[in-house]
């Protein structure tokens, strides 16, 4: 008997394959995780670890910039990533249309509609903020537009939350860790709670979308009372926006550009926002005769390429895009302009005759 319970035991210990054969009646064996179930929860177990690690270390270069702790604790206690905030760049319009189908879109007969009745209903205010700032009133409308309907766009996000995400998993994580300590401080100087700071997916804030170093930088308190709103309180916005363009380096009395037509046997090399010459030089080369000084300086630019529409534009036109980068942007906020202030125009003849 003694050898026989030997033997079983050796078997036991020599075959992994009767294990748990030899295991007591009693006991039921466990049965073991498949290998890529334990994988996938030790990848997302990883992942959150670093993502703690990513916040604390966050909020660590936020409170050595003086950002207050309970500031810090009010906005980022339990915050997450939030992935549907990451946009591909590839679906944003401007990527996927031709520059005339993109300004005709944002440059839409609806907005300048709309456009018109807030001239009507903001007009002293529009008058007073571009006798401060030197930029002109149809400027200030067209931005308002493009950028949220009037106020009515752009707030869909928690912006901390959306910046959060930006700057732990997208493709500008410098960025947008830079935009989100930028929101912090805003919360911070403000006084304001997280949940009132709202944005797009990006982060941009507000009526006229600053982003939040824009708003750190440029943002004025025009009405005096305490506070810079540019989501709710329409003269800090729109003296805001004008406080961004007279900064930028907006010429007074200067358009953004004007729609010409090149000669057939042009030479295209000329075409390019890095290259100037003066209105004369450009009507010896054969562009048609246009108002203004010979000697101001514009670019030639071609959009949509050769077979598309040709442009002269000014230093302004660089100024639209230090807003947005795009020129697809800056024409679109150019077109609509001229047709606000066209009417601007139309209705200050009207007013004198009247007179």
């Amino acid at each position: 008997m003694i050898k026989k319970n030997h033997t079983v035991l050796a078997l036991c210990a020599t075959s992994f394959l009767i294990i748990t054969a030899c295991a007591p009646a009693t006991g039921v064996a466990k049965p073991t995780a498949p290998a890529e179930k334990r994988d996938t929860e030790t990848t997302a177990d990883k992942k959150a670890s670093n993502f703690e690690q990513w916040l604390a270390a966050l909020k660590k270069e936020a409170l050595d910039r003086g950002i207050r702790r309970e500031v810090l604790q009010e906005a980022l206690e339990g915050v997450q990533p939030t992935p549907a905030v990451i946009k591909p760049r590839h679906r944003q319009a401007e990527f996927s249309l031709s520059k005339a189908e993109y300004v005709q879109r944002l440059a839409s007969e609806r907005r300048f509609r709309d456009g018109m009745k807030k001239m009507a209903q903001h007009r002293a205010l529009l008058r007073k903020v571009s006798g401060v700032y030197g930029v002109p009133e149809g400027y200030l409308l067209a931005l308002w537009a493009i950028e949220s309907d009037f106020g009515q766009g752009g707030g869909r996000h928690p912006v901390i939350e959306a910046l959060v995400t930006q700057a732990w998993q997208s493709q500008r994580q410098e960025f947008f860790r830079k935009q989100l300590l930028a929101a912090l401080t805003i919360l911070d100087k403000e006084e304001m709670r997280s949940d009132e700071l709202r944005g797009s997916w990006a982060g941009a804030m507000g009526q006229f979308q600053f982003i939040p170093t824009t708003y750190l930088d440029y943002a004025v308190d025009f009405n005096h009372d305490g506070h810079r709103n540019i989501w709710t309180d329409v003269e800090d916005a729109l003296a805001s926006a004008a406080s961004y363009l007279a900064r930028a380096g907006w010429r007074k009395n200067l358009g953004w550009g004007w729609r010409t037509e090149i000669p057939g046997d042009f030479d295209l090399s000329l075409a390019g926002l890095d290259r100037k010459k003066r209105l004369r030089d450009w009507r010896r080369l054969g562009l048609p005769q246009e108002s203004g000084a010979g000697n101001l300086k514009t670019s030639l630019i071609l959009p949509d390429g050769p077979e598309g529409q040709a442009f002269l534009v000014t230093d302004n036109l660089r100024v639209l895009m230090r807003w947005n980068r795009s020129l697809a942007f800056a024409l679109a906020v150019g077109h609509l302009a001229d047709r606000f202030e066209d009417a601007l125009r139309t209705a200050a003849a009207q007013n004198s005759v009247a007179e």
